[in-house]
């Protein structure tokens, strides 16, 4: 028995050094200067951090500061250091802030497809007044061309925390199954409150007119081929993702129930969302990611408000093939792991195109990854053979301005294989 004691201690002797090691590493600080906040109002990077000073941080602590600040999307790079100034402990934040406002050319893909593009110009301003702030002024041609107004105030009213949104749209979408186009105009308002951090909600109130072409107008609730359709939505989200860009720990959860439609010329159904995601570090880089999602509707959701597979959300394995039904789940997981560390470099150029080129970053991961997703309407299409599966491997370029592009080689349940080329995480 005292040889297995002697052995176990032996064994673990290692990691209790390792883990006081790590845990030995703290600092007392006593105020926070930002610097490097051209355009961004001090309190908006001040807000972020969950600590009231004075304090003892952590390695651990620090590095949850910083990606906080990183989250806002409003700089290139975030850098802390602890100084001393009139003869006390402070946490300087240095920040190189992006370009906020412009006219900007749009470009983007519709629906995760390349042969869905949509070009045009808006005017955007990602920091109003310094704030963090959006407003977006503009429109596209292309794929479902638009014309739109959105502002978003994701923190206002100091200590209360309030959110507020307000968009105003006119647009021309593509219906998903059939070959006609939707006349799409309308108007939504978006008030929330953050209770801390990390957990926040939303209510959000919208009223759209859609009209169909003449031969589908039997597809509309009215049978008019013009619908009214308002809208009532809940949305709770709780995150603690430490980097939304790539996340690697902590989880994120969303909840939506919406209410559409009040009257019989109306479309009428309830829709119930939650996306629920777990990051797990595991080793010197290395972390796995998991997904479960679920949407369901409970009524009869008109043709241009049917959820499915193969637009937003897709099935890798299937990514190209449109599955729809009143209920659809689908299922993650991914190994995520570094091959080039993160750089920083700066291209001298003008100082008028500073805000573009200076601190960009690169670098290279890698995915290991599985998906599998299912469609059904009534219970009993609900079977572990009507999954559809993918299981694959991808490299993940880590890129300025557009932050990541993913490359994935995938083979699916039934023999087949595809080439994926993609934009941010998949989850």
């Amino acid at each position: 028995m005292r040889r297995l004691q002697t052995t176990l201690l032996f064994l673990l002797l290692p990691v209790v050094f390792l883990f006081a090691q790590r845990q030995t590493f703290t600092v007392k600080i006593d105020t926070v200067v930002v610097r490097g906040n051209k355009k961004t109002r001090p309190e908006v990077i001040l807000r972020e951090i969950p600590f009231t000073f004075p304090a003892t941080l952590t390695r651990d602590d620090l590095q949850l500061i910083q990606q906080r600040i990183r989250n806002l999307f409003l700089f290139n790079r975030v850098e802390l250091q602890v100084d001393s100034l009139d003869h006390r402990q402070a946490l300087v934040i240095q920040v190189t802030e992006i370009w906020y406002f412009y006219p900007v050319p749009i470009l983007f893909l519709n629906e995760r497809s390349w042969s869905k593009i949509s070009y045009g110009l808006s005017l955007l301003h990602f920091n109003f007044r310094g704030r963090n702030e959006k407003i977006m002024l503009g429109g596209w041609l292309g794929y479902n061309p638009s014309l739109f107004i959105d502002y978003q105030n994701p923190w206002f009213g100091g200590n209360k925390k309030l959110i507020l949104g307000f968009s105003l749209f006119k647009k021309r979408t593509r219906n998903k199954l059939y070959s006609f186009d939707e006349q799409r105009r309308g108007i939504e308002l978006t008030l929330g409150k953050r209770f801390n951090l990390y957990l926040s909600n939303q209510v959000l109130f919208s009223l759209q007119r859609v009209e169909l072409p003449a031969e589908y107008r039997a597809y509309s609730a009215s049978e008019s081929g013009r619908d009214w359709v308002p809208k009532i939505e809940y949305q709770l989200f709780w995150d603690r993702r430490d980097l939304y860009e790539y996340p690697k720990k902590g989880f994120y959860l969303q909840y939506n129930l919406s209410r559409t439609g009040f009257s019989s010329h109306q479309p009428q159904f309830w829709r119930f969302k939650f996306d629920h995601r777990l990051y797990l570090p595991l080793y010197r880089g290395l972390s796995v990611g998991v997904r479960n999602l679920l949407i369901t509707n409970q009524g009869n959701p008109p043709i241009y408000d049917l959820t499915y597979f193969g637009f937003e959300e897709r099935i890798r394995g299937y990514f190209n093939r449109i599955f729809t039904a009143n209920n659809l789940m689908l299922q993650s997981v991914e190994f995520r792991f570094p091959l080039i560390p993160i750089h920083y470099f700066t291209w001298n150029a003008p100082s008028i195109l500073s805000a573009f080129t200076a601190n960009m970053k690169y670098g290279l991961s890698a995915g290991i990854f599985a998906d599998t997703g299912i469609v059904w309407n009534r219970p009993e299409q609900f079977s572990l053979r009507r999954f559809f599966s993918g299981v694959g491997a991808g490299l993940h370029f880590h890129v300025p301005f557009i932050n990541l592009l993913r490359l994935e080689y995938v083979l699916n349940d039934a023999g087949n294989t595809q080439l994926i080329f993609d934009f941010s995480t998949s989850f």
